[in-house]
């Protein structure tokens, strides 16, 4: 037998428990400074024994403002990402915002569907990790809405950009591995169709032009950022008549597919090949061997981004939009040992 549904408590049936008028209830569960505080605090907690639950419809309707944010990202399973995404949600309830987020997977289709929610349930603004080829709707309507770039850049959009030196990151981990007496250093990185990808890859070939080193199109293998095409990627360069003594990694999850190619080839690391991984995850510091990475400072990254958010909000200071990118950091660790 389905149990019967009981309807929703209502400001009403608050008023009607206390005996008390509904304006005042209402006034009380919206901090009203003319009610006593041990009028709030009884009203709070007869809604809370009536399972009253706020209609955010209509408060709406009646102040105009949602008090949510949209975030977008590509993959909530990269750490990285995962890691923003608790930052920034912190931040916003501190400011008595919600964070909703929201998974594009990269697909430029899933990220219009998406925009096109949050514009629907009223965000107040957007954070986003643009997939690099939005379409002009999506453009179009973070152009309506106060939008922050987190970590990437689409030229197109009209928004404020808070991003790390990609360039410098791989360019960093590049010559780390040069100074240590490799020639033949590959590069798996993500997509050129991101900027992060264009970057990286831009870095990793600025370290070998500078140390006359051939860039070879043949060790850089351009993928997505999952753990099955980093390992597929690292697999078809170690099968190369001569394969690379080392290799640059541009993202955490493809580190990790590489790691398991090296294994499964019964090989070691930095033994049998050096490496050098972007963005340093948790993880990276306690594999055997621990991994040396570029580290990317992600707590100042997100605060800042939704400093600039809030600041477009009005409900902080203005902060400056026009940010530099974020410095990366060689994190040296045992993953990389010099060439004999």
């Amino acid at each position: 037998m389905t149990a019967e549904r009981r309807p929703a408590s209502t400001i009403k049936d608050i008023a009607r428990q206390l005996g008390i008028s509904h304006a005042t209830v209402s006034r009380a569960l919206s901090d009203h400074p003319l009610v006593k505080d041990e009028t709030r605090e009884l009203v709070r907690r007869t809604a809370e024994a009536l399972g009253y639950v706020p209609n955010s419809g209509a408060r709406l309707m009646r102040h105009g403002l949602s008090h949510v944010v949209g975030l977008i990202v590509p993959d909530v399973q990269n750490e990285f990402y995962s890691a923003a995404a608790s930052a920034m949600a912190e931040h916003c309830q501190r400011l008595g915002y919600q964070l909703n987020l929201c998974v594009s997977e990269d697909d430029p289709n899933r990220e219009e569907r998406h925009v096109q929610a949050l514009r629907e349930s009223r965000v107040e603004g957007v954070l986003i990790v643009p997939c690099g080829s939005s379409t002009t709707r999506t453009l179009a309507l973070l152009n309506k809405l106060p939008t922050v770039q987190f970590l990437r850049t689409d030229p197109r959009l009209g928004a404020a950009v808070v991003a790390a030196d990609d360039e410098l990151a791989t360019y960093m981990a590049t010559k780390h591995l040069i100074e240590l007496g490799h020639q033949r250093i590959a590069l798996i990185s993500v997509p050129r169709s991101a900027s992060t990808g264009r970057q990286r890859i831009a870095g990793y070939e600025l370290a070998m032009t500078e140390y006359s080193l051939k860039v070879q199109p043949s060790l850089q293998k351009v993928v997505s950022a999952r753990p099955e095409f980093g390992y597929s990627a690292l697999n078809e360069l170690l099968s190369r008549r001569y394969p690379p003594t080392a290799v640059v990694i541009g993202s955490s999850r493809q580190a990790l597919g590489a790691l398991r190619a090296v294994r499964e080839r019964g090989l070691s690391v930095p033994g049998d090949l050096s490496m050098v991984a972007f963005a340093d995850s948790d993880w990276m510091q306690v594999c055997s061997p621990p991994l040396t990475a570029v580290s990317l400072p992600v707590g100042e990254m997100c605060l800042r981004a939704t400093q600039i958010l809030f600041g477009l909000l009005g409900k902080t200071t203005t902060v400056d939009d026009a940010t530099l990118p974020f410095s990366p950091q060689l994190v040296l660790r045992d993953s990389a040992s010099p060439r004999e």
